[in-house]
């Protein structure tokens, strides 16, 4: 075979040949036989080449196709983070490359599917102090699982981003631990893993990976460069919320059984009624309905919600709270009592409440945590409500989700209007993706278009809704940010909205938010003044609420219908206003005896040994902290009960530090730990009060003045509790670890193996 370096060289040689030839015999025939022979050459090589080029781009096509249909995207979220960036990753790879990715929640992993040619992207957060999300956990044991199978990922090309906090010891612990399993399995790493603080700017650490795997996944596909999908930002058009693809669904109202939001008669609510239509008129409706088409379409949409309601489905997205707001336990306030003392309560103040929570047929164990969806504090929900135009006698109507029609008119509706209405919306999509199929006449699911699903529950309130489950007061991202702009009318608004968010401001813009914790109303104030707010996509564009996490303060031996928490107004010293829009400010400042409140509870780590007679324990805390050792005391006040009554001695000590800034002002609790100490539940407590005094005392600084006593517990075998901020966590852990060195261990990861025996139990925040 002739080198392509060699082939002109021969092509002119043969030339050259031929002219001689010609010359040199002056044969016509001769020569036309040789200039056929070269011609004929030149087509061989051409096609060959030719050949050779649509071998080559059909297997670069076939290679490309085949990574541009396996690209998945696995996320390990808490709070939502990590989903919100698989979401928008999801979206810039459709923009950029036209490759649709499918986003997976790493709790529904596959095992098979996984390890299968392609590329797999992870976006997976660490949850507190080095362990990995609820959601991740199944699929981290299964990875430790594989310890024999080094070359179980062989196939699989990947790219990781982890988020984490710097507050933290073991920052991105979850990240560096799917790299270093990946690496070990032989997968190939297409891009640097990147590890986010969301202790400084975490969106800012996710722009920084996606270039740098976008630089990778292009040469990857064989591109020179990253294909740039330029939007000019100097281009400023007024357009309709329902020409945005990311808003699916439209709402259409129920009739509402009760006032004031309350949940009314269930055939009253069942009766369907379209958007702003006058009561007076659908009551004519409703209880005279006309004869023929009406009559039936009345009949039908009676079935439709009947049917409905019957078969209300849990949520289909992989969405982190939606797992929340579909399956959540209810229970009612009993009391909400503020724990501190000689202070003069205030708004502005901080405030630690005691909150106990009615509950029923609800199991629980000490140390177990509460998972609790606030609401948004009264004054947030109502001035949206207000700039959403909504009226008060309103707020109280329910609603459902259904697919967007983009000709359909939120006007108020004539009566033949509402059957028009009940009509189109028959062969389509209610609250939680159910179809109605009109010859079966029964409610089914619809798993076409698996994005378009209800975001919470419904029906439900225009005022439940604003209150529960949309984040009011946090500035969106920028990606999210930009759609808002479907409610900006006036175009100078719109210029200064567009310069705000363009690339060239952007960072400088929400930096200036952060260092003054900006609001949303507030932004909404500024920059969105002339805008004009609808319900329906407002609803899908808002960011969602998250709920909060508080370890439980109660012991089901008290009482097991009760459930009681230790929570604290946080304060914000920069701005004032924030600190009223804080959820916080909802569980201290207006939760009110016999309100709602939306819970799970979430087993813990934090949970007392079997072995109370003989096993030590070690229980040191600052602030709320002291919460599940609350919980502990009743544990304890129970056992001693029972070794009495069973002629069992105790012989096991119990311990306790606690550290707060004032005696007199937040000693949580302190009347029961006294009892506690009195009748001999805890053999020893000793208290660290900051500012008590003009040198600070912290809770270390009393580990260290009873080292002897702590480390002959350690050698016994004792357990040890901590329950505090990260800062204390890790001025404790230290201490400890000073302790080993000070008996001659010389171990300064002396406290990581008390984490492996279990006998060193953390909760911090």
């Amino acid at each position: 075979m002739i080198k392509s370096w060699k082939r002109p060289f021969q092509v002119s040689f043969l030339f050259v040949c031929s002219i001689f030839v010609f010359y040199k015999l002056r044969n016509l025939f001769f020569f036309n036989n040789i200039i056929s022979l070269i011609k004929s050459y030149l087509i061989y090589n051409n096609n060959n080449n030719n050949n050779n080029n649509n071998n080559n781009n059909n297997k670069i096509n076939f290679i490309n196709d085949d990574i541009k249909n396996n690209v998945k995207i696995y996320f390990g979220s808490q709070g939502g983070t990590a989903e919100e960036f698989s979401k928008e990753l999801c979206s810039n790879l459709k923009e950029i490359f036209n490759i649709k990715a499918d986003i997976i929640d790493l709790e529904n992993y596959n095992k098979e599917e996984i390890k299968t040619f392609g590329i797999r992207i992870f976006i997976v957060a660490t949850y507190g102090d080095g362990e990995p999300t609820d959601n991740a956990v199944k699929f981290f044991k299964w990875l430790k699982s594989l310890n024999n199978d080094n070359t179980y990922f062989r196939n699989t090309k990947y790219s990781i981003m982890g988020l984490g906090s710097k507050q933290y010891k073991h920052f991105n612990k979850m990240g560096k631990k799917l790299t270093s399993y990946l690496n070990k399995f032989k997968a190939e790493q297409i891009s640097e893993t990147v590890y986010g603080d969301d202790d400084d700017n975490i969106y800012h650490d996710f722009e920084i990976w996606k270039n740098k795997f976008f630089k990778e996944f292009s040469k990857l596909l064989n591109m020179k460069n990253i294909p740039c999908k330029y939007v000019k930002e100097d281009i400023y058009e007024i357009i309709n919320w329902r020409n945005l693809e990311d808003i699916k669904m439209d709402i259409l109202y129920v009739q509402n059984g009760a006032n004031n939001g309350e949940r009314g008669d269930t055939k009253n609510d069942a009766k369907w009624d379209a958007q702003n239509e006058g009561e007076k008129e659908h009551d004519l409706f409703r209880n005279n309905p006309p004869n023929g088409q009406e009559n039936t379409a009345y009949r039908n949409r009676e079935i439709m919600y009947n049917k409905y309601e019957n078969k209300q489905l849990a949520h289909l997205t992989t969405d982190i709270n939606g797992k929340f707001y579909f399956n959540h336990l209810t229970g009612y306030v009993i009391s909400n009592t503020n724990l501190l003392r000689n202070v003069k309560p205030t708004i502005e103040g901080e405030k630690v409440s005691h909150i106990t929570i009615s509950i029923q047929n609800i199991s629980y164990k000490s140390g177990d945590t509460l998972v609790v969806l606030p609401k948004n504090a009264k004054h947030v929900t109502s001035w949206w409500l207000n700039r959403l135009n909504i009226e008060e006698a309103d707020r109280g109507r329910k609603f459902i989700f259904v697919y967007k029609k983009e000709n359909l008119e939120n006007s108020s509706p004539t009566h033949q209007n509402e059957v028009n209405l009940i009509s189109t919306y028959q062969n389509r999509v209610d609250s939680n993706c159910l179809s109605y199929d009109k010859e079966k006449q029964l409610v089914q699911n619809s798993y076409d278009d698996a994005s378009v699903c209800a975001p919470f529950p419904t029906p439900c309130t225009i005022e439940e809704a604003l209150q529960y489950y949309c984040d009011l007061t946090t500035i969106p991202r920028v990606n999210v940010l930009k759609k808002f702009k479907c409610f900006i009318k006036d175009i100078e608004e719109l210029k200064t909205f567009n310069n705000i968010l363009s690339s060239n401001h952007r960072n400088t813009f929400f930096n200036i938010c952060k260092e003054c914790d900006m609001t949303f109303i507030e932004f909404v104030d500024i920059f969105m003044q002339k805008s004009e707010f609808e319900l329906a996509p407002f609803i899908q564009l808002i960011p969602k609420n998250n709920t909060r996490s508080y370890t439980i303060s109660s012991s089901p031996r008290e009482c097991s219908n009760v459930i009681s928490l230790t929570v604290k107004k946080k304060q914000y010293p920069i701005h004032s206003l924030r600190r009223a829009l804080k959820n916080l400010y909802y569980l201290t400042e207006e939760l009110n005896i016999n309100d709602t409140i939306k819970f799970n509870v979430k087993c813990s780590k934090f949970t007392l040994p079997h072995n109370l007679e003989w096993t030590h324990i070690i229980m040191i805390a600052t602030g709320t902290g002291i919460a599940p050792f609350k919980a502990f005391i009743s544990e304890f006040k129970y056992f001693d009960r029972t070794c009495v009554q069973n002629g069992i001695k105790k012989r096991a000590q119990r311990i306790l530090f606690f550290g707060c800034r004032k005696k007199e002002i937040d000693f949580l609790y302190e009347q029961e730990f006294m009892d506690a100490q009195k009748n001999k539940h805890i053999d020893e407590a000793y208290f660290a009060f900051s500012r008590d005094q003009e040198k600070k005392i912290y809770v270390q600084d009393l580990i260290l003045e009873k080292k002897e006593l702590i480390w002959s517990l350690i050698q016994k075998g004792a357990y040890i509790y901590v329950c505090g901020n990260s800062n204390m966590t890790k001025d404790v852990n230290k201490t400890i670890n000073n302790l080993a060195i000070l008996n001659k261990q010389n171990d300064k990861k002396f406290t990581k193996k008390l984490k492996k025996s279990g006998r060193y139990i953390e909760e911090m925040w």
